[in-house]
C-alpha cells in the first residue's frame, strides 16, 4: 500500500513540475510526536491558480497523499490576508480500513495583521460528503487551525491543532487529533 502511494506521490510531483512556470511557492511541515505532515504549494505564473501536493504519515493511524487546486487573489490586494477557495483530492489508508479516496471541498486563510508584530492565524478546512467519498467511506474531514509567528521575512513557525477524520459505513477512523508544531518557508 505504502509503495503504491509513494508512486502516486512521485507521479503527482512530476506532473506538477512539468507544468508551465510557477511564481514562487511554499513548503509547509507540521509535526506531532507520532505524525508528520508536509505540503508544497505554488502559484501558477500569470494565473489565480494555487496548486498543492502533500502527504501525511502517522505511526499507528495510517498515511495519506493529497493534491489540491485553489483560486486565489492574483493581485494580492490585501497582503496581510492570503486565502484560497477550492479543494483537495485525498488518497489514504486509515488503520484497519481499505484504501479510500475523498474529494474535499473547502479552502484556507492566513491572516497576519501588521499591528500584531509578526503574529498571525491560519485555518484550512476540507470536507467530503458521501457523494465525494468513495469505497466504503461515508464522509471525510481535514481541519488545521494554527497560530503563527514570522521569524524571517520568508519563514513562519506555528503551533496548531490538526484533526483528520474518516467516517465509514461501519466505523469512524480518527486519523489525527493532536497539537502540532511546524514551519512554513516561502521562496
Amino acid at each position: 500500500m505504502l509503495k503504491s502511494m509513494t508512486r502516486a506521490a512521485v507521479a503527482a510531483l512530476a506532473l506538477a513540475w512539468a507544468a508551465p512556470a510557477f511564481a514562487g511557492g511554499s513548503v509547509d511541515v507540521a509535526l506531532t510526536h507520532e505524525s508528520i505532515r508536509g505540503e508544497h504549494g505554488a502559484v501558477r505564473a500569470g494565473t489565480a491558480a494555487y496548486l498543492t501536493v502533500g502527504g501525511w504519515y502517522h505511526l499507528d493511524n495510517g498515511q495519506m497523499i493529497n493534491a489540491g487546486f485553489h483560486a486565489i487573489d492574483p493581485q494580492n490586494s490585501r497582503p496581510e490576508l492570503v486565502a484560497g477557495l477550492g479543494g483537495k483530492t485525498y488518497l489514504f489508508k486509515a488503520s484497519g480500513e481499505d484504501t479510500s479516496v475523498a474529494i474535499g471541498l473547502g479552502g484556507f486563510a492566513r491572516y497576519q495583521p501588521p499591528n500584531l508584530n509578526g503574529f498571525g492565524g491560519e485555518v484550512q478546512a476540507y470536507y467530503a460528503p458521501q457523494v465525494l467519498a468513495f469505497s466504503s467511506l461515508d464522509q471525510f474531514l481535514d481541519l488545521q487551525v494554527r497560530v503563527s509567528y514570522e521569524v524571517l521575512p520568508q519563514g513562519r513557525l506555528f503551533v496548531g491543532y490538526s484533526h483528520i477524520q474518516a467516517d465509514y459505513s461501519d466505523s469512524v477512523a480518527e486519523m489525527d487529533s493532536a497539537l502540532t508544531l511546524g514551519f512554513r518557508v516561502r521562496y
